[in-house]
């Protein structure tokens, strides 16, 4: 069912306040039947409504009318207004009630945030005897502030504030995936009215399904904003707020704590049942401010595993009282660089940099998010903000389930420096199983095929003796099952990952691990795939669906 995808969005005119006027009043009564007394509602009339909207658009320079228009007929219509302060309000959003709950609302809320993806964040004002429209904007991402303010009170109607949260992209990206699940439910109950009762037949298994332009743009949409956010390891507290913000869409219980790492309450495990972390680290390599010397150099110390081979001509950004950006300086007699001890030309004076700049402020390699076609991209601190982005997809594939475990999540820090972080956590947390996930090689012409996975062939399930057998088995299993594709990485003793903390942590962890192929790690041009990171989500997600069941602690 694809009924809504010729939508467009006519700017109201001088001549078009009559037409709005009819449309805004029959939609705007089919909505408020529920609420409102039916005297009231007959005093709102068309020529009412257009002359009210004709003089607010003459008053309000910021004030924009549209109708949503189905071929050439008139369906719907909304207004927004734009503030000097980033932020922008949805005023009115209405369809005629033969065009209710088909997916329209959806899809035009969809729009207004992608022409509005630039501003800070969107309010609207709901009618509080409007359960409907309540429950649909908090679907779709919108958070009740407590705000309230009156607008009828003859008939004791008050209107409470609802807030989305920047990056509306990602935003729009999430209701995209919300849209087209509730098409394929209805196509999907309409095929089933349609043929009939059928015989029962042995179950199938879940074949693998094409990676969805929708389910790309929605990684896209995470990863470009977690990948623009610095933080290296020690120094993590940007990409914090950041993961803090896209985890609210699944629970409110969510804390960084004082080493940066971001832990989520995702569900309480009930009696006898196991709880379950889900972790991926959330710092890039980097490095650190030493001292700024003249003529605008700046000399700094690695943070994290740097590739001295990858160094030399880079740009990087220097955080410090602002961002000045500046150039990683090639070695004058041609020879490799050390990895600490780096230089960096900023153009600045040395006044200018002691004014902005101390040891220890945070450098970051600029390598831009960019799509390479539709299904992979290429940034810096993919490692390890891609598999964050599959932990978000099993949220967003598990939402509103009843899942027979407890979910938790931590987005950890210091990984690149030795783990720290996701050792710290979970003896908070105490899991009694873990899936830790992070990035491996992937392999490129010039590299050993055993020791490499491969691009597009889908997630990593690590074997390792550190490494719980019963879960990679199941894991190996429910994969099989559900047609997600996976491949498998052997290692002889350690991991290389959070894995390695977190499973010797309290009195033992039962840990997996599920890794992601990824080409030129630490590099300022990772490259991963979308179906990967699908893969990898979805295997999480079938695991919180099938877990094992909470058994050491009785075993032992």
């Amino acid at each position: 069912m694809n009924e809504t995808v010729n939508l467009r969005y006519e700017p109201v005119g001088e001549g078009q306040f009559p037409l709005l006027g009819k449309v805004y009043a029959e939609a705007w009564k089919g909505s408020s039947s529920a609420f409102a007394p039916s005297a009231y509602r007959k005093k709102q009339t068309a020529e009412k409504a257009a002359e009210r909207f004709k003089k607010q658009a003459k008053r309000e320079k910021n004030l924009r009318f549209f109708l949503i228009c189905r071929g050439k007929e008139p369906i719907g219509m909304y207004s927004t207004s734009l503030y000097p302060d980033r932020t922008g309000e949805l005023r009115k959003l209405y369809l005629l009630p033969a065009y209710c709950g088909r997916g329209y609302g959806m899809e035009v809320l969809l729009h207004i945030l992608w022409e509005n993806r630039e501003l800070d964040e969107l309010f609207l004002w709901v009618p509080g005897a409007n359960e409907r429209a309540f429950r649909f904007y908090q679907k779709c991402g919108f958070a009740a502030t407590g705000d309230e303010q009156e607008v009828a009170p003859e008939i004791g109607l008050s209107e409470y504030k609802m807030v989305l949260k920047a990056p509306l992209d990602v935003r729009a990206a999430v209701i995209r995936i919300l849209l087209r699940e509730s098409r394929e439910a209805h196509a999907s109950a309409l095929q089933g009215l349609l043929a009939g009762p059928q015989p029962e037949e042995a179950e199938k298994t879940t074949p693998a399904p094409t990676l969805s332009g929708e389910t790309a743009d929605l990684f896209a949409g995470w990863l470009a904003a977690l990948c623009g956010a610095g933080g290296v390891a020690g120094d993590e507290g940007n990409v914090a707020k950041a993961l803090s913000n896209l985890l609210s869409r699944y629970t409110s219980d969510i804390e960084i704590d004082p080493f940066q790492n971001v832990i989520a309450r995702i569900r309480r495990p009930g009696e006898n049942k196991p709880h379950i972390l889900l972790d991926a680290h959330i710092d890039e390599i980097g490095m650190l401010v030493q001292k700024t010397l003249k003529n605008g150099f700046v000399r700094c110390v690695r943070d994290g595993g740097i590739d001295p081979r990858l160094t030399a001509g880079q740009e990087v950004t220097l955080h410090g009282a602002r961002d000045i950006p500046g150039v990683v300086v090639p070695p004058a007699d041609g020879k490799l660089p050390a990895s600490d001890g780096v230089l960096i030309d900023t153009g600045l004076s040395e006044e200018e940099l002691k004014e902005t700049l101390t040891p220890g402020d945070m450098v970051t390699f600029r390598g831009p998010f960019t799509r390479l076609g539709e299904r992979r991209f290429t940034a810096k601190a993919l490692d390890d903000r891609s598999c964050a982005a599959a932990i978000l997809y099993a949220l967003e594939l598990t939402k509103g389930e009843e899942l027979p475990c407890g979910v938790s999540v931590l987005f950890s820090s210091q990984e690149e420096i030795g783990g720290h972080g996701a050792k710290v956590a979970a003896e908070r947390l105490r899991p009694d199983q873990a899936i830790a996930s992070d990035v491996s090689f992937a392999l490129t012409p010039d590299a050993d095929p055993d020791e490499c996975g491969k691009m597009g062939d889908g997630a990593m399930i690590g074997v390792a003796p550190v490494l719980d057998r019963p879960m990679t088995e199941a894991l190996k299993a429910l994969a099989g099952e559900k047609g997600i594709p996976y491949q498998l990485e052997l290692m002889g003793g350690r991991t290389g990952t959070n894995a390695d903390a977190i499973f010797c942590t309290g009195g033992g962890v039962r840990t997996a691990l599920i890794s992601l192929p990824q080409k030129y790690m630490h590099s300022p041009i990772e490259i991963v795939d979308a179906g990967d990171i699908a893969a990898v989500g979805r295997l999480m997600a079938e695991y919180l669906r099938h877990p094992l069941p909470a058994a050491r602690k009785e075993e032992a």
